[in-house]
């Protein structure tokens, strides 16, 4: 069942148009500005402080979202600071620069 929802996930979001895809980069441009720059590096250019989150694969939004949510070494959660949307978003924004 999880494996159907996913993939209704994966087709919506493929079909989706690509304004609401812009949006969500702009959207997650704020929020990395704001939330994650310090440490990662203005408009995602490594400081070497922290990882370089270009680097992170397609495939590797579920890394993403755990060290998001629970945070690890240095890094803190930020489980109930930033919304699912956020997340989302801002995920939309390291995709769209990833390498």
């Amino acid at each position: 069942m999880l494996r159907g929802i996913l993939l209704v996930l994966m087709v919506s979001a493929a079909a989706m148009p690509a304004q609401a895809q812009e949006g969500d980069v702009e959207a997650g441009a704020a929020v990395y500005e704001e939330n994650c720059a310090t440490c990662h590096g203005e408009r995602l250019r490594p400081t070497g402080a922290a990882p370089d989150l270009k680097t992170l694969g397609a495939d590797e939004r579920e890394k993403f979202e755990t060290r998001v949510s629970e945070g690890k070494g240095q890094m803190p959660s930020w489980e109930g600071v930033l919304s699912n949307d956020e997340r989302a978003s801002l995920w939309a924004y390291i995709r769209s620069r990833a390498r």
